[in-house]
Parts: structure tokens; C-alpha cells; sequence
């Protein structure tokens, strides 16, 4: 490899990794006219679910001017509006779920009776009310 082909493969692996880098925190999103759920959620590399499911929405019907939240990549389990009860996916920790979910990881602690941050896939946790 010449010195311009080194250069130009470092410039597209930091690109390619700020892109994949902006997801790893609750994004804040703005509903506005003409957006697409399916289309947002490839930007974000989730899926339409995910966010669905990380906003309580029951349909992908979401008005201009809505604040909705996409969830980090790594806070992906599966949550149930109507009892609170998430499912811990693989990765993830309890700091990005109380971030997808607007709480603490203290929080999250105490409605759950944890002594530590340890958490198993597969398992389940009552997530509190935003703070």
C-alpha cells in the first residue's frame, strides 16, 4: 500500500467508527414531518421495535413534534410497558438501561434488591419511574 491508500483506509475507519461510535447513549429525537420510523431506526442500527418499545408506543403513528428516544445498542432487551418488567439482553449493563429508561442505576438497584451492578441475560428487572 502506497502512503495516499494508508491514509485514506485511516480516514474511513475513523469515519466508519464515529458512526457506530454516536449510538452508545440514549439519543433524543424530535419527531418532524416526513419522517419515517424504519428509516430512523437504520440511521441508529436498531430496530423499529426497539424503539417502539423504548418509547411505550403501541404503533409507529408518532406526531411532528414528538420527543421520543432511541436506545443505545447495547441496552436492547425487551421491555413490557404495561407491567415494567425488562428483559435483560446479552451486554447489557445497568448503567445503559437506566439510561434508555430516564432512571438511575441506584434506582433501578433498590426496586430490585441488588447489592452490585451484576446482571445476567435472561433475567428480569422492574424498572422505577423516570426520574
Amino acid at each position: 500500500m502506497n502512503t495516499k491508500q494508508v491514509m485514506l483506509s485511516a480516514a474511513l475507519c475513523a469515519v466508519m467508527g464515529a458512526a457506530h461510535a454516536w449510538n452508545q447513549e440514549v439519543v433524543e429525537y424530535t419527531w418532524a414531518e416526513g419522517d419515517d420510523i424504519q428509516t430512523l431506526a437504520g440511521q441508529y442500527d436498531v430496530s423499529v421495535e426497539q424503539i417502539l418499545v423504548s418509547n411505550g408506543l403501541q404503533t409507529d403513528e408518532i406526531t411532528v413534534g414528538t420527543v421520543i428516544y432511541i436506545p443505545p445498542k447495547h441496552a436492547t432487551g425487551y421491555f413490557n410497558p404495561e407491567t415494567g418488567v425488562y428483559t435483560i439482553a446479552p451486554g447489557d449493563d445497568l448503567l445503559e438501561i437506566s439510561r434508555r429508561f430516564g432512571t438511575t442505576v441506584e434506582a433501578i438497584q433498590e426496586e430490585n434488591d441488588l447489592d452490585g451492578t451484576e446482571i445476567i441475560a435472561g433475567n428480569t428487572l422492574l424498572i422505577p419511574a423516570a426520574q
